[in-house]
This record gives structure tokens, C-alpha cells and sequence, in this order.
């Protein structure tokens, strides 16, 4: 009986030690490659900056990845003067959908680097670490979080949200780590189907709202203005739009919008 409840003892400390794997998401409706630019624009309209995007699929050790660059101009926060920025970010797809890493270098307008995040996912380890250099200051900033089975970060996370139950009133949930940096638990509510309007036309999407959980915090929550993305009904449900804080909590309410968007089929 001893020996019974030793082996017992010892499955369930392994049990709680074994780092979580991000699997929880399925690998989203995708036509590689993929591309595309879109502005955005402070709450009155203000137009704050244009970004371009791609898309593409690559194999690594015989591992199918998705690599998202983003290359963007403009007045973002935290600055307050013009930058330009590109940010890569590498995605597990092989069976399942999980980030591996990112990298933001931003510069100011003569090209100089002023700002270098990056993102790390260890599954061994179970943990995603942030790691910030300022240039300006001379200063840096590390942070670990937990890694979960449905951890996501901010870079590429339209990706896997087209894995998202697109039906109305159903949700998904989801560890959500940003850059400021902070971890949030969030809830993905689908609220229905809208008509968006963009450059290249009129486009029907599926609303989506990003609800924080904050436990014994909610009393808070009317102090997070509300945060919406819209995906396209026909798939890959592709993003379109979202409304929302542009880089956490201390950032403004900006509205971000494609202008344009390609495909495979494109030439």
C-alpha cells in the first residue's frame, strides 16, 4: 500500500511540474501567402500610421511554421515622434497553432534603432519570456510568464483567431500576452455579423469582442474601453478591422483598418 501511494505521489508531482504545451489552438484557414496593408486612426478620425504584411509558410526540421512580418510607418505609442518598425513573428503549425517567438526593432525617421522587443517560447521550460532593450535610455526590462495551453501573443494573433467557433454567442478564452508587457485572461465573444466598409469594398464580417477576466479586478473592467476585431464570414476569415487600445493599457483607443488584402490567387 505504501509503495501504491508512492507511485501515486510521484504521478501527480510530475503531473504538476511538466510544462504546459501551447495546443489548445487548432492551425487557422490560411491561403499562402498572404498580404496585405492597412492605417490606423485615433478615435477622432487622426490618421496615426500604415503597416504592410506578409504571410508566409516555411519548414523548419521538417516542422511546418507560419512566419508574419510587419513593416510599418508612423506615430505609434509609446512615441511621440514618427518611427518605423518591423516586426516578425514565428508560429507553430504543424497540427497544432502556437508562437515560437517575435521581434519588433523600431527606429526613429533617420534610421537609427531605438527600441527592440522580443518574445521567446520555451515549451520545455513551459514559460514565454519578454525581453525590452531601449536604446534611448540605455535601459532594458525581462519579464517570464507562464506558459498555457492557450497562450497567445499580440504579434500574429488575428492568425490564430481565425480558429475562432464563428457562431453566434460563442466564445473561446485565451492567455493573452501584450507588450506592455502584461498578461491578461480574455474572452473571444462573437456578436454577429456586420457589413465593413474598406477601400477595396464592402466586406461581411463576424464581430468579435475581447472580454478581459479580471476575477476580483472586474469591478475595474468599465475603466478598459471596449475592443472589437471583425473577420471575414467567407474564409480564411481573414482580419478586417479592430477597435481597441493600440499597445495596452496606458495606449489610446485607435481604429485599425485593411486597405487592401491578397492572396495565393492574387497576382
Amino acid at each position: 500500500m505504501k509503495l501504491e501511494r508512492l507511485i501515486i505521489f510521484i504521478l501527480l508531482s510530475l503531473i504538476t511540474v511538466l510544462p504546459a504545451v501551447s495546443n489548445a489552438w487548432d492551425v487557422p484557414p490560411l491561403d499562402m501567402p498572404e498580404r496585405g496593408t492597412m492605417n490606423a486612426y485615433d478615435k477622432d478620425g487622426e490618421y496615426r500610421w500604415t503597416a504592410d504584411w506578409t504571410t508566409e509558410s516555411i519548414t523548419e526540421n521538417g516542422k511546418k511554421k507560419l512566419r508574419l512580418t510587419l513593416t510599418g510607418s508612423g506615430l505609434i505609442s509609446p512615441f511621440t515622434e514618427k518611427r518605423t518598425w518591423k516586426s516578425v513573428s514565428l508560429w507553430n503549425a504543424d497540427e497544432s497553432f502556437y508562437p515560437l517567438s517575435s521581434e519588433t526593432v523600431i527606429k526613429d525617421m533617420s534610421g537609427k534603432t531605438v527600441m527592440i522587443d522580443k518574445k521567446t517560447v520555451d515549451t520545455s521550460l513551459g514559460t514565454v519570456l519578454f525581453r525590452r532593450k531601449d536604446l534611448t535610455g540605455d535601459t532594458s526590462q525581462t519579464e517570464i510568464f507562464d506558459l498555457t495551453d492557450n497562450t497567445i501573443i499580440m504579434e500574429g494573433m488575428v492568425l490564430a483567431l481565425r480558429d475562432l467557433p464563428f457562431r453566434k454567442g460563442s466564445s473561446a478564452k485565451a492567455k493573452f500576452i501584450t507588450n506592455e508587457p502584461a498578461e491578461y485572461n480574455i474572452e473571444f465573444k462573437q456578436m454577429g455579423i456586420e457589413t465593413v466598409s474598406t477601400p477595396g469594398g464592402d466586406i461581411r464580417c463576424y464581430k468579435v469582442e475581447f472580454i478581459p477576466k479580471l476575477g476580483l479586478l472586474s469591478v475595474f473592467k468599465a475603466f478598459f474601453p471596449k475592443t472589437y476585431m471583425w473577420f471575414t464570414v467567407d474564409e480564411p476569415h481573414r482580419w478586417v478591422k479592430y477597435e481597441g487600445l493600440e499597445n495596452g493599457r496606458d495606449s489610446p483607443e485607435v481604429v485599425m483598418k485593411v486597405v487592401d488584402f491578397k492572396d495565393a490567387s492574387d497576382n
